[in-house]
């Protein structure tokens, strides 16, 4: 299983359902080999796609991986100055629309629509790469983390990608016999989306895409969702919980799906468990870890209703598409004990675009990236905890303490189904929601039995949902508007 595998597949079959139209897989293929021709043609090996999930994005990433070049996805939905961004790190020699000609982040690059590009190869004679190394670059994208006050380009090389692929394929276990579509819930301009895209496409399954305004309001999303027929869903917790906020998120809206895969953010127990209860034995739900330095997710692991009862893994080890080590002061530490999470191998991206080494290095003759997180194996060295950022830590009232710990143990009190925490003028404050009637005093009480003194907040609202940012993630910054 590896990039080629997108190409294996039968002609008639549906590849992309989008809010644009859709398209099979022949149309897709013989569209991208056209688009593929044009970007040989015109040399260039950066390519921009701007566009939200309408199907023709996909025809320009397959475009660029059977040319050589690398595809870097821009979003509408991001903010213009963040677009502008991305598009001056890019250098791109070449700009390709899913609408019109409109991407104001240009400046003097050719720009095309993709449908009008691939619609016929180039007048001229062009031919394909019959082989592209490994490590040609398949794609590009930006990350925000930490300190850091500009995005960062991460380069994806083609083997990168294809150990994903690999991986992917040996974590959510379909059969063909398993009919159905996959849902895509995350922006293509964020890497988790690799979870989705390429597990549809390598797999023949249509990839049915969920726009901004449907995700926005459940009196849209619930009749896309229930339209989508899928037996695969890939979504970040805010996101299950949002679905969840009407008893309608149940087994008879989604009859044929067989996994949610969760990913992008912390995963409370009590979102899988009421996962588990609004489906059935069916339903496999998995927790995913990784880092966009690291190709998307590199470990994951099914959690059942049994494990709900503590913190969940996010991952086996065993399984990761890389080696996971746990190391201190640069010394690898005894199973069960903290320390960062250092990932090493094949998903470890070629770096920076700026060449800002950041959290790369060697370790044993293999290439690893220092993620910042703080984990922990389990004793038998078999599952991963993640435990918290190291430089996210917040002080209140002279304690320091981790927001994320704050929110796992406030959701672990019987009603509250969601929580987001914030410092604000010298007080700790969770934003809760909520499916039964609570006051805040009731939640504070019951924070007593899972939280130390000064750890439970001194103020709770109770709110309809956690505002999500555009990557379906909860936005801090707009708890504290």
């Amino acid at each position: 299983m590896d990039i080629s595998s997108i190409f294996k597949h039968p002609e008639e079959t549906t590849a992309v359902i989008s809010s644009a139209g859709s398209i099979t897989y022949g149309d897709l293929y013989r569209r991208s080999e056209n688009l593929a021709k044009h970007i040989v043609a015109r040399q260039a090996k950066r390519v921009i796609v701007y566009g939200h999930k309408e199907f023709s994005m996909l025809i320009a990433y397959l475009a660029c991986l059977r040319a050589g070049a690398a595809y870097v996805p821009i979003s509408p939905q991001q903010p213009a100055e963040r677009r502008k961004i991305i598009a001056a790190k890019t250098d791109a020699d070449m700009v390709l629309c899913t609408v019109g000609r409109g991407f104001a982040g240009a400046g003097s690059t050719q720009t095309d629509n993709i449908i009008v590009l691939s619609g016929n190869p180039p007048k001229e004679a062009v031919t394909l790469p019959e082989k592209i190394d490994d490590n040609e670059l398949a794609y590009m994208i930006c990350v925000s983390s930490g300190d850091v006050k500009e995005p960062r380009m991460v380069q994806v090389t083609r083997k990168n990608l294809n150990n994903f692929i690999r991986w992917i394929d040996t974590i959510i276990p379909l059969t063909p016999e398993m009919e159905g579509t996959v849902l895509n819930m995350l922006m293509f301009s964020v890497d988790l989306s690799l979870v989705d895209v390429y597990y549809a496409l390598t797999h023949g399954r249509t990839l049915v895409t969920t726009n901004t305004d449907q995700q926005q309001h459940l009196s849209q999303l619930y009749p896309h969702i229930a339209k989508s027929d899928a037996v695969l869903l890939v979504m970040t917790p805010t996101m299950a919980e949002f679905l969840m906020r009407s008893d309608e998120f149940k087994r008879d809206m989604m009859p044929k799906l067989r996994v949610i895969y969760l990913t992008g953010e912390s995963l409370h127990p009590g979102t899988v468990r009421r996962l588990l209860q609004r489906f059935d034995e069916n339903l496999s739900v998995f927790n995913g870890y990784g880092a966009t330095e690291t190709t998307c997710n590199v470990c994951a692991a099914q959690i059942t209703d049994e494990m709900c009862d503590d913190r969940l893994p996010v991952g086996d080890v065993d399984s990761a598409a890389v080696k996971i080590r746990i190391m201190k002061n640069n010394a690898e530490v005894p199973n069960g004990e903290e320390g960062e999470i250092i990932l090493v191998g094949d998903s470890v991206t070629a770096g920076y675009r700026s060449g800002i080494p950041g959290g790369y290095c060697e370790l044993d003759g293999e290439r690893a990236y220092h993620t910042g997180d703080v984990g922990f194996k389990t004793e038998d060295g078999k599952h991963l905890f993640w435990s918290n950022r190291m430089n996210s830590m917040i002080k209140v009232k002279g304690n320091r303490m981790e927001p994320g710990d704050v929110e796992n143990s406030m959701t672990r009190i019987k009603g509250v189904t969601g929580c987001g925490v914030v410092e604000r003028y010298g007080n700790l404050v969770a934003y809760v929601t909520v499916n039964r009637e609570m006051t805040p005093g009731q939640i504070r009480a019951a924070a007593r039995n899972h939280l130390p003194t000064h750890m439970i907040p001194g103020i709770v609202r109770i709110i309809d949902s956690l505002p999500m940012n555009e990557n379906g993630k909860l936005d801090r910054s707009k708890l504290q508007d």
